[in-house]
């Protein structure tokens, strides 16, 4: 009789062991799942404060009417009037550049660039969007036009940034008018990998 109580006291404890690490793991994932949606809900609530903010008091803020009753953005000049800086608007050139270009020993050399352009005003975004073959065919010719040891040094990369810079602007000026070429800012590279 004692033998029949200690076996079955051992099996008792596997099962309670059991239940116990169970429990355990439910209350571990619950407690991740709740503090994973408190962190995740403080930051939504953040985001919805501010862009609600942006909405009401933005329109009245950025904008105010000229002469001819048409907005004038902040940031525009009107006529006679001083605009303020506007927040800069950044256009991704999409997709990445990918072209073939060679080192001074006419050796195939490849590189790829993730361009960005800044526009001064959302107008200038639009016209840079609807002149993107324009756009992206300058870039391309540039690229390729390029020789690899030149490259590899900051100066290098510097003066094609400024290069692709003027392309983009004369692209512009050309296809949009000279008030959109002006209109652009500056050009950054993303990512610029030669191989």
């Amino acid at each position: 009789m004692a033998d029949a109580k200690q076996e079955a006291a051992p099996g008792g404890s596997k099962k309670k062991m059991i239940i116990i690490i169970v429990i355990a793991a439910i209350v571990a994932i619950g407690g991740a799942v709740g503090a994973t949606v408190m962190l995740m809900g403080g930051k939504a609530d953040k985001a919805e404060t501010a862009k609600k903010d942006g909405e009401h008091g933005e329109e009245s803020a950025d904008a105010e009417e000229g002469e001819d009753g048409e907005e004038v953005a902040e940031g525009e000049e009107g006529e006679g009037g001083e605009g303020h800086a506007a927040a800069p608007v950044y256009v991704p050139l999409d997709p990445a550049f990918v072209v073939n270009f060679q080192d001074k020993k006419h050796r195939t050399k490849f590189l790829k660039a993730e361009i960005s352009v800044v526009a001064k005003t959302p107008k200038v975004q639009e016209a840079i969007t609807a002149h993107m073959p324009a756009v992206r065919n300058s870039i391309v010719m540039l690229l390729s036009r390029q020789v690899y040891e030149d490259l590899m040094s900051t100066e290098g990369k510097e003066k094609l940034r400024t290069d692709a810079l003027d392309e983009v602007k004369a692209i512009m000026k050309k296809t949009a008018g000279k008030k959109v070429g002006k209109g652009v800012e500056d050009l950054y590279f993303s990512s610029l990998v030669m191989q």
